[in-house]
């Protein structure tokens, strides 16, 4: 059996009865897709028609796919969707996170997450939460200003 890269892939469309475009997907076999997405998604009820492309291989249509789910804009797309210019599909965030978490585990790299230019929360490596868990000055401040992370913080320790 060849490499799922290399067999022939389906980006599909599904619709709604008054056309809208509800999602884009892809995959190599569109019946057992279609078969999930009706047992997982809540709004598979709404489906009323569908399109199929195949293209040569995988990559070619995770392209189209990409692609399609930015110019069309599909009601229930999130992986590759984004809502302005400034956005990021949730695809490159995740890969973002991961990052930031491979770094702080890894190799101790601390991140800061901002939101507009302002601190939102910090991530760290397994030897500094260690460490901060045994600070008395870090158990008071967390005590003072958020008890109930300071319960999950010291769980956790």
């Amino acid at each position: 059996m060849p490499d799922i890269e290399d067999q022939p892939t389906a980006v599909y469309r599904l619709y709604a009865r008054d056309g809208r475009l509800l999602y884009v997907g892809m995959t190599n076999n569109p019946d057992v897709r279609f078969a999930y997405h009706a047992l997982t998604k809540r709004w598979w009820q709404q489906v009323e028609g569908q399109s199929v492309e195949w293209h040569t291989n995988r990559s070619a249509a995770r392209q189209a796919e990409a692609e399609a789910i930015k110019a069309e804009r599909p009601v229930h797309n999130a992986m590759h969707a984004a809502a302005g210019p400034n956005d990021v599909p949730l695809r490159e965030v995740r890969g973002r996170l991961n990052a930031i978490v491979e770094g702080a585990r890894d190799r101790g790299e601390h991140h800061v997450i901002t939101y507009f230019g302002r601190p939102q929360a910090v991530v760290v490596g397994p030897e500094f939460f260690e460490e901060a868990a045994r600070n008395a000055r870090i158990l008071a401040a967390l005590r003072e200003v958020a008890p109930d992370v300071l319960a999950s913080f010291t769980a956790r320790s």
